[in-house]
């Protein structure tokens, strides 16, 4: 029986919370329709699922949407290790500038009817960019010139935009 999105987007961030390592399940998450975003320290840098029916196409990837400079340094970051990110997540994934100023690392599936099993498929790659990824992230973030972080605006409290996903540390899952 098919899905509607408002059904598959969070079974795919249900799914993909249950596949990650536990310290990687403490993060805000929005779905907005069509996406689904995951962050760990500012919005700029997020993990998105992006289902695009007139593509025919659901992205996977790992976004840069600071000013010209942040994102621009990110991308040199995860372009210097992109023969391992490949060797990890498969050869079709791909580091690219998308706009002027933002850049990304992603991977695309065919978009079938939204069903439980391709929420699986999406979640499993998500949950694997994310373990492959976000430890280079963090890795990187102690390095980033204060001028670029001053670009990415700190994470948001008290807002809605985002909400808080993930288990208290001692929680089961």
């Amino acid at each position: 029986m098919p899905l509607r999105v408002r059904e598959f987007m969070p079974l795919v961030l249900e799914r993909a919370t249950e596949r990650l390592p536990a310290e990687l399940r403490r993060f805000d998450a929005r779905i907005r329709f069509v996406w689904l975003q995951i962050h760990y320290w500012t919005p700029k840098v997020h993990y998105e699922v992006w289902l695009t029916r007139k593509t025919g196409r659901i992205e996977i990837g790992l976004h840069f949407e600071g000013e010209r400079e942040f994102s621009y340094r990110w991308a040199e970051v995860i372009a210097a290790r992109m023969p391992e990110v490949q060797a990890r997540l498969g050869p079709e994934v791909e580091l690219e500038e998308w706009t002027q100023s933002w850049t990304r690392i992603h991977q695309t599936i065919p978009y079938d009817p939204l069903s439980e099993p391709l929420a699986e498929e999406v979640a499993r790659r998500l949950a694997e960019t994310i373990t492959v990824l976000q430890p280079m992230v963090e890795a990187e973030r102690a390095n980033v010139p204060a001028e670029l972080e001053a670009l990415a605006p700190a994470k948001r409290s008290g807002g809605r935009r985002f909400h808080r996903r993930g288990r208290r540390p001692n929680s089961p899952l």
